[in-house]
């Protein structure tokens, strides 16, 4: 009988054993994919914070370049102003507008110099606008407070 019980016992220490093994090999398998989790969703983090500064970079520099391009644009039409309009208003004042006609002319230079009293001008005041009604209209009328307490 010493025999049988060495061998369950010796039976039932593999089985054991073998369910230890088997666990501590899944809780290995499980620390391996964890890590691997982890190292690829770093990686997935330093990317997206790259994309980010590149992004964040060309913006910069997109918008430099838009400042840039609104300041060329601005003196552009300030020079073209000084070339088409101011210069030869000066140049040819006393010349007539040679592509109309001389009524024409006449009257535009007449509204050119109208433009500068023409200018709206706001008042200083800082008193509210009086009410010019008569008295009580509506529904503030002195009848319509009766009639309607009495229809109440």
């Amino acid at each position: 009988m010493t025999l049988t019980m060495t061998l369950v016992w010796l039976a039932v220490g593999f089985v054991s054993g073998g369910l230890v093994a088997w666990f501590l090999a899944l809780r290995q398998h499980n620390q391996s994919q964890l890590q691997q989790e982890l190292t690829q969703t770093r990686s997935q983090l330093e990317k997206y914070r790259s994309d980010v500064s590149n992004h964040l970079e060309t913006t910069n520099e997109l918008i430099t370049q838009l400042q840039q391009n609104y300041s060329k644009i601005a003196n552009h039409l300030q020079q073209s102003k000084m070339e088409l309009v101011e210069k030869p208003m000066l140049e040819k004042k006393a010349e007539p507008i040679s592509y109309l006609s001389s009524d024409t002319a006449n009257q535009i230079r007449a509204s050119i110099h109208q433009l500068d009293e023409r200018k709206p001008t706001f008042s200083e005041s800082y008193e509210q606008p009086k009410d010019y009604a008569g008295g009580a209209s509506g529904l503030l009328k002195e009848g319509s407070k009766k009639t309607a307490t009495a229809e109440g």
